[in-house]
């Protein structure tokens, strides 16, 4: 039936601060080798979540620098300057899901 829930649905409220990717745009699988970063940028368009499937490094989103590890999930605001480096011996691998929260200026 459409609509209806299953036995495994779980229901929460959730404060609004705390919400995070209405809808999920896309989802990329990212490898990055070691000594290696992504260089900073910004999406002015979406926000991301990583989870961190592999690997351990550092990220640093808008001014704050912290370490990850494999089994982390990272949340990335929109219009938030953030980079990714690989500072171990083995290749990070990571799931990015975007989400779009406005449109595209054309």
């Amino acid at each position: 039936m459409a609509g209806s829930k299953t036995s495994g649905d779980i229901e929460a409220e959730v404060e609004p601060e705390y919400r995070c990717l209405k809808t999920i745009t896309y989802v990329s699988l990212a490898k990055l080798q070691p000594s290696l970063s992504y260089e900073r940028h910004t999406h002015d368009d979406h926000e991301e979540v990583y989870y961190i499937i592999a690997g351990r490094g550092n990220i640093k989103i808008g001014n704050e620098m912290t370490k990850f590890r494999d089994g982390d999930i990272i949340y990335i605001p929109e219009k938030t300057a953030h980079s990714i480096t690989n500072d171990g011996e083995e290749m990070v691998e990571f799931l990015a899901f975007g989400g779009h929260t406005a449109k595209k200026q054309e």
